[in-house]
């Protein structure tokens, strides 16, 4: 897969050497420890051979998103699902997910970053047998705070819901082996050299490419089009995506977070009980821990205040608190703060 940055347009690697000055595009904000940080979709150009004699195809896209450390994989979550996504000619053009169908352009948010790696894999499916309304999964997956779904939490919708067996239907098709793209890794790092930097821009990943076959060729457009620069045409031959990455807040992604660890976590517990309920615990469990987490990485750190970089990253864990331990916390963390 070609993985390339655009900085206003024009394509360049993601591997940077040290001490290199960071190019970045006119509008956007540096990636930076203790501020906001978001992943979203912004555009998908899908080449399915398979479809060139068809009109619509059920297409389902999601992504997994892990940033701490370890072997287990992540949560996936749905962005888009619709039974009747138009293609022509085998190509399918998603630039705007729109109020009917489900999706939601969300890859990532933290109202505070800390400095982690980001890994991003996604995964585009076309489901047989679209016989169900859109509005079957619209109205029946409950979007918690406007956000993707995860799919850890489908049986659970689906059970607590009769209507909505189209919600089960997919859960079951998940590992169905029809992918359009069976799914494209990005792996992101914070200054870690000779790896691909994490930083603010729009990045373009290209199916069955090589950075080399694409970097000086074609340029990134202003409606995120991958198109020749010798005669503005579109590329075709394969399948792309194109994702933002910015320092930006956005308090109705704060949740975000707590939802993906909560998903993760709940497809680990046996299944029982309320339905809404376990799920609404969970998060709230993972919200508390995060919280213990963070008090317990900065008291780990409290000692080390001298060393460069300490203070950025104690501040960075206390704005990820929860308004009320934050609070409650502030008279030591200022003591810290002041040495």
């Amino acid at each position: 897969m070609a993985s390339l940055l655009s900085v206003n347009g024009e394509l360049k690697g993601m591997y940077y050497i040290p001490n290199e000055e960071e190019a970045r595009s006119i509008g956007y904000e540096p990636v930076k420890i203790g501020y906001p940080l978001v992943v979203r979709y912004l555009r998908f150009f899908l080449n399915h051979p398979k479809s060139k004699n068809k009109t619509n195809e059920e297409l389902m896209i999601s992504t997994f998103v892990k940033t701490a450390e370890e072997k287990q994989g992540a949560a996936e979550a749905v962005n888009y699902y619709n039974p009747e996504t138009e293609f022509k000619n085998g190509i399918a053009k998603l630039a705007d997910f729109g109020g009917k169908c489900y999706g939601h352009e969300l890859c990532y948010y933290t109202k505070s970053y800390l400095g982690e790696s980001i890994r991003l894999t996604t995964k585009i499916m076309e489901l047989d047998n679209p016989d169900q309304k859109i509005e079957a999964i619209s109205d029946g997956i409950q979007k918690i705070g406007s956000m993707p779904i995860f799919v850890e939490y489908l049986p659970y919708v689906a059970s607590a819901k009769a209507a909505t067996d189209i919600i089960g239907r997919i859960w079951k098709m998940l590992d169905r082996d029809d992918p359009i793209v069976k799914g494209l890794d990005l792996d992101l790092f914070f200054k870690r050299t000779h790896s691909r930097k994490l930083q603010s821009g729009r990045i373009v990943c290209i199916k069955d490419k090589n950075d080399e076959e694409i970097i000086n060729r074609f340029r990134l457009d202003e409606k995120n089009r991958l198109i020749q620069k010798e005669n503005g045409k579109e590329y075709t031959e394969t399948s792309y995506y194109v994702i933002q990455i910015n320092s930006e807040h956005n308090q109705l992604y704060e949740g975000f977070e707590h939802f993906q660890k909560a998903a993760e976590l709940l497809a680990k517990t046996n299944r029982g009980g309320n339905m809404q309920e376990l799920v609404q615990t969970l998060v709230d469990s993972v919200q508390d821990y995060n919280d213990i987490n963070n008090i317990q990485r900065i008291e780990n750190l409290r000692y080390d205040t001298d060393v460069p970089g300490i203070n950025q990253k104690i501040k960075a864990l206390f704005k990820s608190l929860s308004p009320q331990l934050k609070e409650l916390y502030k008279p030591t963390y200022d003591k810290i703060i002041s040495g």
